[in-house]
């Protein structure tokens, strides 16, 4: 159905004999329909009214050749767009050829009747393929309560209010990563804010992290540049595989088209850095390694490409505050930078399932604290680990277990034989019903009667079987359910085939640990609150009594190193109520002199 009843719009080039309406003629060009009406009709507009003031004959034929009301659809219009823009076939035939077809087109999905159709008919029709390679088809923006935005319903965003508010990049990143593309979704206040609290702040404090101990301790990668990535600490050469993998994956994801994919690769990247490299390697950095500076500096190099065309502007400003001069020749805009490639040295994939076992490990650890309501600041004497792969761990991620859980000593499940859990298993009749059919019963009751820590632990190697009418029956992951009850004492947590268990039993020094822990927190922020920056020191005064004067006394040096105070006095500074502490404690903090 290519015409249309309407007055606008492309005329319909049929002349019809108005004796013989069978009879018509479809003319191609101003230049035949010049030949055909005996005159020059070069210049003549070809829209309405104009058009259908030209008439003609042909020689033998009754009646005169008038043009058809009609117009052609619009659609038929964009369907063109691609040579009819060139003026093509009749003139820039080599630009149109060099533009057919294109790569990409994107509209919504109203469009999909209309212009995605139109230009693939069009083209195939006229030129035997389709006009675009690639379409990607978008859905539509809904209000934040999920209804289509009106202003009879009042519920409308205007964009530009909505960047004043909460940024051009928020708005770009929820748009490019906020959902699938091709599907409806809801734009609010709420979840904008999330977008900068989340990915745009968690990404711009890396960053500011680094340019303020790079600046603070000098850092010139020039005169003392990061050593080899084989020499570098575990950390360091991990977060440089993170960056490896994560490119890979993100490139692979916009060359599919997928942005949400990619968007959420680079958000858990950002978290990852933040919340675990950045955050266990900060005395590092307090300290001006250049290991560290060095590292985090190529982090930011390849992430900040990364992000750029989700994140156009914060990339811009973080690239030339910190990425760029630590660059022997730097562009002057990320938006001059090649995209990241990957680096095949940095790849470490046992190293990265090794942090992640790591970490895993550290969330169970911290549930754990969690169900028995202990302080992650109150030291504990040791920790129990039950986990595949935990044996190959290195020194140094077992420290930073040991680290993380706040405990003195890692320990094996097996070194300590039955004193931590009572262990109870049962089958599961649901997952193996089917499997087993009637060997069911005959398998609960095998399974009743075995010594269940044993069987257990045979079950988590994946080696597990029970005997039944004198015939092994191996059971298969998720054919038991495990319940595992604490010992007094004890607090345990488990999951995905791990388990981490806490000795709950505190002693005078693991209690005084603690109140300096809680003290050290409490001078941290009092140095905040007093406008101090990260790298001031300070003077320390505190009073206390009791068990929290020993504590502070015993463990002096370590408050000092940790609140970075030259200087620690026993008594009142004189000054200012100060800040209350833990057990009637109170401090006072001031900037060192010199």
């Amino acid at each position: 159905a290519l015409s249309r009843d309407r007055y606008w719009g492309t005329p319909l080039p049929i002349w019809r004999n108005d004796a013989d309406p069978s009879r018509m003629v479809v003319v191609g060009s101003l230049a035949e329909l010049s030949e055909l009406a005996g005159r020059d009709l070069s210049d003549l507009d070809p829209h309405r009214p104009f058009i259908d003031e030209v008439t003609f004959t042909l020689p033998g034929e009754e009646g005169t050749y008038r043009r058809v009301p009609q117009v052609i659809d619009a659609w038929y219009d964009s369907g063109s767009m691609p040579f009819a823009q060139w003026g093509a076939p009749y003139r820039n035939q080599a630009e149109f050829e060099a533009a057919y077809p294109a790569q990409f087109i994107c509209e919504a999905i109203d469009q999909t009747r209309g212009w995605f159709y139109s230009l693939m008919a069009v083209g195939t029709l006229v030129f035997g393929r389709s006009s675009y390679e690639h379409v990607l088809c978008l859905g539509h923006i809904l209000a934040e309560d999920g209804r289509k935005m009106s202003k009879h319903l009042g519920n409308i965003l205007e964009p530009i209010p909505l960047m004043d508010r909460h940024g051009a990049d928020a708005v770009r990143w929820f748009m490019l990563a906020g959902g699938s593309p091709w599907s409806a979704r809801r734009v609010g206040h709420e979840t904008l804010s999330e977008v900068v609290r989340k990915v745009l702040l968690t990404y711009w404090n890396t960053s500011s992290f680094f340019t303020l101990y790079a600046e603070t301790n000098g850092w010139d990668p020039a005169a003392t540049p990061a050593p080899p990535q084989a020499q570098r600490p575990l950390l360091d050469r991990w977060a440089l595989a993170e960056l490896a993998a994560v490119t890979e994956s993100v490139t692979a994801a916009l060359e599919d088209f997928d942005t949400q994919g990619a968007g959420r690769l680079i958000s858990q990247f950002v978290d990852d850095l933040s919340n675990w490299y950045v955050r266990r390697s900060r005395r590092r950095f307090w300290d001006g390694d250049p290991a560290a500076l060095g590292t985090l500096h190529e982090v930011l190099h390849g992430l900040t490409r990364l992000m750029a065309p989700f994140t156009p502007f914060v990339t811009d400003e973080v690239w030339a505050r910190a990425v760029a001069p630590g660059l022997q020749a730097a562009v002057d805009s990320v938006h001059l930078a090649s995209w990241p490639q990957v680096d095949e040295e940095t790849r470490d994939e046992p190293l990265r399932a090794q942090v992640a076992l790591v970490r895993r490990l550290v969330e169970l650890g911290r549930s754990a604290r969690t169900s028995a309501k202990v302080r992650t600041r109150q030291p504990l004497a040791r920790a129990v680990v039950a986990a595949p792969g935990w044996a190959e761990l290195p020194r140094d991620l077992v420290a930073e277990v040991a680290d993380e859980l706040n405990v003195a000593e890692l320990t094996e499940l097996s070194a300590v034989g039955g004193e931590l859990v009572d262990v109870s298993v049962k089958i599961d009749f649901r997952a193996v019903g089917r499997r087993l059919g009637k060997q069911v019963q005959a398998v609960a009751k095998a399974v009743a009667a075995a010594d269940p820590a044993a069987l257990v632990a045979a079950y988590r190697a994946g080696t597990a079987a029970v005997e039944v009418d004198g015939t092994p029956v191996p059971l298969e992951e998720g054919d038991l359910i495990v319940t595992e009850t604490p010992r007094q004492g004890w607090t345990v947590a488990s999951g995905s085939g791990l388990t981490v268990a806490l000795d709950l039993t505190l002693t005078p020094e693991l209690e005084r640990a603690g109140l300096v822990r809680e003290a050290v927190r409490l001078v941290q922020e009092a140095r905040k609150n007093s406008g101090l920056a990260v790298s001031d020191r300070i003077e320390l005064w505190w009073t206390a009594e009791g068990t929290m004067a020993e504590a502070l006394a015993e463990h002096a040096e370590q408050v000092a190193a940790e609140v970075l105070a030259v200087r620690l006095h026993a008594g009142a500074a004189g000054e200012g109520p100060g800040v209350e502490g833990p057990a009637g404690s109170r401090f006072w903090v001031a900037r060192a002199a010199g």
